[in-house]
């Protein structure tokens, strides 16, 4: 072999021992990708396939869904036919929550006509090992009186570990003012913890002497200060058919979203 020829054969085997190192270096990085969360691969210490272990999603399979403790209950707000709706459930999970849940509620007539159904993008969040309450407001029925509601989670909860501040919101006092006319509830909500809370959504639940709820309403908290209180506001647009004898305001922590 000619001096020209060992030249040429020692360029074409050093390019192609690059290319080998090359293509060994691609399907290496290609089939020893580090573990992940969604990898699809039961890997990394998980219980299940991609949850719990190091995973913030947790098996499904070690928890229950949330239940209802009673409703769907609505309430006539305004004599023109708006109501609001109230759903009051319990989740039995400690530690763990589900950020965004599907729903659906569906309101019928007497006659079992449908008169009213929530949105697709309908979502509730479950705090942990808490009661929490779905509530639906500014639905307007016309003439149309509801006798029946439905109501359902569409889609599994995808449980997380979630760290629970609802068990550090307080109802310290309670004044509900103007039954007869304009009502308005006048409430204090304490922060028990020794840091800030943050974006908080309180429901006002009021129960006649029978033990149903006739009335709710909202109002939403930006912030209370750590070991601090605040005052809030329900109001109602005309005076209630019945006699307010206990009040309940149930809160969440929604910065978790």
């Amino acid at each position: 072999m000619s001096w020209a020829q060992r030249r040429k054969a020692t360029y074409i085997f050093s390019v192609l021992f690059i290319i080998a190192i090359i293509f060994i270096i691609v399907l290496f990085s290609f089939f020893n990708k580090a573990p992940t969360c969604s990898d699809g691969i039961l890997n990394q210490g998980e219980a299940g396939v991609d949850c719990s272990g190091p995973c913030s999603v947790l098996c499904r399979a070690d928890y229950v869904n949330p239940t209802v403790v009673w409703g769907p209950r609505w309430a006539k707000v305004t004599s023109n036919g708006t109501y609001s709706f109230v759903i009051y459930l319990q989740n039995p999970n400690t530690g763990v929550g589900a950020i965004k849940v599907p729903y659906l509620l569906k309101v019928y007539d007497k006659d079992d006509i449908l008169l009213y159904q929530s949105p697709n993008n309908s979502y509730a969040y479950v705090p942990p090992n808490t009661i929490f309450v779905v509530y639906l407001d500014n639905i307007n029925l016309n003439d149309k009186i509801p006798a029946r509601a439905k109501f359902d989670f569409t889609q599994t909860p995808v449980w997380q570990k979630i760290n629970s501040n609802e068990l550090n919101i307080n109802t310290v006092s309670k004044s509900l003012m103007n039954e007869d006319t304009r009502p308005k509830l006048l409430a204090t909500i304490k922060n028990s913890s020794l840091r800030l809370i943050e974006n908080i959504e309180s429901v006002a639940i009021l129960y006649d002497e029978d033990g149903n709820a006739i009335a709710f309403s909202k109002t939403k908290i930006d912030f209370i200060d750590k070991d601090s209180t605040t005052d809030i506001v329900f109001t109602w647009p005309e005076k209630f058919d019945k006699k307010v004898v206990r009040i309940d305001i149930v809160s969440k922590v929604l910065n978790s979203f």
